[in-house]
């Protein structure tokens, strides 16, 4: 299900690229963009397949433990590469392929190694509050220092801050999968509910500053790999999950981790990757690729 979320989140971000594909120069985050976005369906397409991703993440988060689902979501950026060479024929350079087999070799050596454990502490409403003060103060220790700097060091603390909040949400929403399984009702009078939403809005409006301030591939780094790490440490403190401990096996945990950051990197670094996401519409690197867009220009 970790995987299924992945894959949405890497369809999602090329639906709603292209749902912006011919949208009025200049729009910018306006209602103008709004109102152009909502009226194409490929865009509510991409949103409904992030909704279906998050349903996936949130099924995956109740399964299974923070430290084996967060570490899986990074298989978003190797899949986004195989998308765009295999469906919009984008050339794929050694680079980008060398790349994307680290982040995957990395990530499956971790798992592996580290046998990611579920825990079986029920962390109690005192045990919630510290970890989300600490965590609320680093966000906001984050966002303090992306206010001044160049821009590249802007965009890679605002995307930190929003990394280290979404590591929150995610670990929220494996608490609210369990009160979802007594009913609606424990749900809706529940903290975790209205947490989550006011989390979720605040890591959403720091992490579009962060692509606003700066290189996007800054941000997408920061968004990428520090959300894992951080969720490990949150898994570790609320619900006691563990990996395999001992020197050796944590020796090649580091290691594993290490080839799977640099592949991270790599990709995210990437102009592949970036130009997903180029905000000039008429240079991205979608634009007239793919059978979508030979189906538009068929279109009286």
């Amino acid at each position: 299900m970790a995987l299924v979320a992945a894959f949405a989140n890497a369809v999602s971000s090329i639906c709603q690229r292209l749902g912006v594909e011919d949208a009025p120069p200049g729009n910018g985050p306006s209602l103008g963009l709004v109102r152009h976005m909502i009226q194409r369906p490929i865009w509510i397409l991409g949103f409904a397949i992030m909704a279906l991703g998050y349903a996936a993440q949130s099924v995956a988060l109740h399964l299974g433990a923070l430290n084996e689902v967060q570490p899986l979501m990074v298989s978003e950026l190797v899949i986004l590469v195989f998308i765009l060479w295999l469906w919009f024929s984008t050339p794929l350079r050694a680079r980008d392929l060398a790349a994307a087999l680290a982040t995957a070799l990395g990530l499956g050596l971790f798992l592996s190694i580290s046998a990611p454990s579920v825990g079986t502490r029920v962390p109690s409403n005192a045990l919630w509050l510290a970890v989300g003060l600490t965590v609320s103060v680093v966000v906001g220790a984050l966002v303090l220092l992306g206010t001044r700097g160049p821009a590249w060091w802007r965009a890679l603390l605002l995307g930190a801050g929003a990394s280290v909040g979404f590591a929150l949400l995610a670990a929220i929403t494996k608490s609210m999968t369990n009160l979802l399984v007594a009913g609606w009702s424990p749900l809706l009078t529940s903290w975790q509910l209205y947490a989550l939403c006011a989390i979720g809005l605040g890591s959403f409006i720091v992490m579009q500053s962060a692509f606003q301030v700066g290189p996007f591939a800054a941000s997408q780094s920061t968004l990428i790999l520090m959300n894992p790490l951080v969720s490990i440490a949150i898994g570790h403190v609320l619900y006691g999950e563990n990996l395999r401990g001992g020197p050796l096996h944590t020796s090649l945990e580091g290691l594993a981790m290490a080839v799977m950051v640099i592949g991270a990197l790599g990709l995210s670094t990437s102009s592949l990757v970036a130009k997903v996401h180029e905000d000039a519409t008429a240079t991205h690197l979608l634009k007239g690729r793919g059978r979508y867009a030979r189906r538009r220009q068929r279109e009286p």
